[in-house]
């Protein structure tokens, strides 16, 4: 089963959105094993959706849309749909009365341009929008979604189990393990493992990201064993460097080690600014064990909320490994995480520049250091930081006892 997605708004062209939906989508197909050849990505051009509809069908059992199912003029997908289909549209009863309502209930008016949402290419089958106003539809082996992401969040999973229902009986599903590495050049990395990726019926991708490299193989259900014996011999080869697999979180892993141990976690962020408290707020549970999240910024703040020492910030500057390890023993806590570093664009130096980060971690009597040279900007660098400090963290954690 072959697919090809349509991403549909000058908006994803020109950088004012960031195309989220796409990503969504193949990986809801790939757990269905629906393999996408094909991603494009069309301005509102009747002319241009038309034309990218016609080499998908040539190429896909499935098409796949996103965005131009709105009432505004430049909303030009269903019509794309149906002139290259060669069907008029229909409007059904029930839909309009349905539409008509959820603008009573948010006391909009329902103009005559609305009945756009509600139109579809004859034999259409609809999918219902629970979270907004136009529904999605299928017909002739395309299907049709808004571009709003939380719509297409809410009806894609219905379409796909209504799809490999009676179009994929026999499908075998796609099997994908990611496992995600840090602490080791990509090019080490390769060929450390490389000589393990010899199954013929397997695909590997090395991914590099901010917070490391994911290693990661695809292949049908069906050899999801042999996937998982590579698994293995990856673990007996760099295990020390193994962070997390799939989708699974470095701060959820910590929360399963500080609630195994029964440890506090509190941290003090200078550069990051409160993005690593927001990072572990966001694990559910973690209030039992979460103390404080202080953000020192100013020299002030470390002297007087963490005692840092006045003469070492003077003689090393607030952005050194002095000052890191001053601030995360001046917590109160079990354990704990500093963070200080130059998050740019400005206040570099040539002997600190840019992207320079240092990290403190404490796991009780036991106080490291690390530090980084991040590359990127304001915000990436902010990241780095967050995620290589829970990374440190996780590795300390893990080897206590």
């Amino acid at each position: 089963m072959r697919c090809t997605l349509i991403l549909v708004g000058t908006e994803l062209l020109n950088g004012a959105t960031l195309d989220t939906n796409s990503v969504f989508m193949a990986e809801e197909l790939n757990k269905a094993g629906i393999k996408i050849d094909y991603k494009l990505t069309v301005g509102d051009s009747l002319q241009k959706i038309e034309d990218a509809l016609k080499f998908a069908k040539k190429m896909s059992d499935l098409v796949i849309l996103s965005g131009g199912l709105g009432a505004t003029d430049d909303d030009l997908t269903k019509e794309a749909i149906r002139k290259f289909l060669d069907k008029k549209f229909i409007i059904e009863d029930k839909e309009l009365e349905e539409i008509k309502e959820k603008f009573r209930k948010l006391n909009i008016q329902f103009l005559n341009k609305n009945l756009k949402e509600v139109q579809k290419p004859e034999g259409a089958i609809s999918i219902k929008n629970d979270v907004g106003m136009a529904p999605a539809f299928f017909v002739d082996g395309i299907a049709a979604f808004p571009g709003v992401p939380r719509e297409l969040y809410n009806m894609f999973p219905k379409f796909l189990n209504f799809y490999t229902k009676n179009y994929c009986k026999d499908l075998d599903p796609i099997y994908i393990k990611d496992i995600i590495i840090s602490g080791i050049p990509e090019s080490i990395l390769e060929e450390k493992i490389k000589g393990f990726f010899i199954e013929p019926n397997i695909e590997y991708e090395f991914l590099v990201k901010d917070y490391g490299i994911i290693v990661r193989m695809q292949t049908l259900d069906r050899y999801k064993n042999t996937v998982e014996k590579i698994k293995e011999k990856i673990y007996n080869s760099i295990g020390k460097y193994i962070l997390t697999e799939d989708q699974e979180k470095i701060e959820d892993k910590i929360f399963k080690l500080l609630e195994k141990r029964n440890y506090t976690l509190s941290v003090a962020e200078s550069c990051t600014g409160g993005m690593l408290s927001s990072t572990i707020v966001s694990v559910p549970g973690i209030s039992k064990f979460f103390k404080e999240g202080l953000i020192t910024y100013s020299n002030e703040a470390k002297i007087d909320r963490l005692n840092v020492n006045k003469n070492l910030i003077e003689k090393y500057g607030a952005v050194s490994k002095e000052v890191a390890k001053e601030m995360v023993i001046g917590l109160k806590t079990d354990v704990g995480i500093s963070i200080t570093g130059i998050a740019g664009p400005e206040g570099g130096t040539k002997d600190k520049p840019v992207g320079l980060v240092y990290i403190g971690v404490k796991v009780k009597e036991k106080v490291l250091t690390f530090k980084f040279d991040f590359i990127g900007d304001r915000e990436k660098i902010r990241r780095k930081a967050v995620l290589h400090s829970l990374f440190e963290l996780y590795k300390i954690l893990e080897e206590d006892e």
